[in-house]
């Protein structure tokens, strides 16, 4: 059976930031006028930790928030498994037998650098020699600010943690960023605080956590948004193992466990701090808490 004909845009699409955005509107535009499906292509693991296993898995986007976000953009997201066999097959067979054959690839969308295939030989020169000189089109990177975005570039801002950092990022990103995950039980210390919290599972442990510390932001379940703080860290007063995000709303009182929720980082408060006593820590956060609620008033 033949694959439809299509426009594809390769890349590993980490954040889905505004410099992929570019990629993906031109070819969501392309395949529109030429009726084509259009298709981004990437990998799960990304070739680098499949190369280099040592390497913590680092994502802004783990494949379900990718998905959903490419297909905000009228784009169709498809993950190919990498592992030895995908590894060692080379560009001019990676082009026969996956972009032309099995995807019916027609057109092609990549950034300025992109590589694939085996040895990484594969480039937009071989895709032009392959596929036609015309099928091939080579998207500038986007500016935030004089710097060029990159997901490398997200992730050092986030792993830096400031105020301008998260500004930075959230330009970079288009969106703020945002955890999501399953509210769980913890040890329910934030209650007996009188602050009431949501512990987050985090629905992919790869999905890249910003520095440690407290933030104001909102935090979106069943449909609505509610203003939040968060914790996000080792909760060092208790000496806690692994790291953690527990989610206070203000506003809201209620069961939530269960639930499913997202909480996007809007400003950060102030770094993770060890207390003396738990009431040290009741008191500073009701200052975060204060804190968060005047921010906002200003508009941050």
């Amino acid at each position: 059976m033949t694959a439809p004909a299509s426009a594809i845009a390769l890349g590993n699409f980490d954040g889905v930031h505004v410099g992929h955005r570019r990629i993906l509107e031109a070819l969501r535009a392309h395949a529109v006028e030429r009726g084509l499906r259009p298709l981004a292509l990437t990998f799960d693991p990304h070739p680098r930790h499949f190369f280099s296993p040592a390497l913590k898995p680092a994502l802004l986007t783990p494949p379900r928030e990718k998905a959903a976000l490419i297909a905000e953009l009228g784009v169709e997201l498809v993950t190919l498994a990498f592992d030895a066999k995908l590894a060692a097959l080379a560009a001019e067979d990676f082009f026969a037998d996956i972009l032309r054959d099995a995807l019916g690839g027609r057109a092609f969308f990549l950034g300025p650098g992109h590589r694939f295939g085996r040895g990484a030989r594969g480039d937009a020169s071989l895709l032009r020699a392959l596929g036609g000189e015309d099928s091939v089109r080579e998207i500038s990177p986007a500016e935030e600010a004089g710097e060029i975005v990159s997901s490398s570039a997200i992730r050092a801002r986030l792993e830096s943690g400031g105020v301008d950092d998260l500004r930075a990022a959230r330009s970079m990103l288009g969106r703020p960023y945002a955890l999501d995950g399953t509210v769980v039980r913890g040890r329910e210390r934030g209650r007996l605080l009188g602050f009431p919290t949501a512990n987050l599972l985090i629905e992919d442990p790869r999905k890249i956590l910003p520095a440690f510390g407290v933030y104001g932001g909102y935090a979106h379940f069943d449909r609505k948004r509610f203003s939040a703080v968060a914790n996000i860290g080792l909760r060092p007063t208790f000496s806690e193992p692994t790291p953690s995000v527990e989610v206070h709303l203000p506003d809201w009182e209620g069961d939530l466990y269960g639930k499913f929720m997202e909480f996007e980082l809007e400003m950060p408060l102030r770094p993770e701090m060890r207390f003396d006593s738990p009431e040290a820590l009741k008191s500073q956060i009701a200052r975060d808490v204060e804190r968060w609620k005047s921010l906002e008033k200003s508009g941050f």
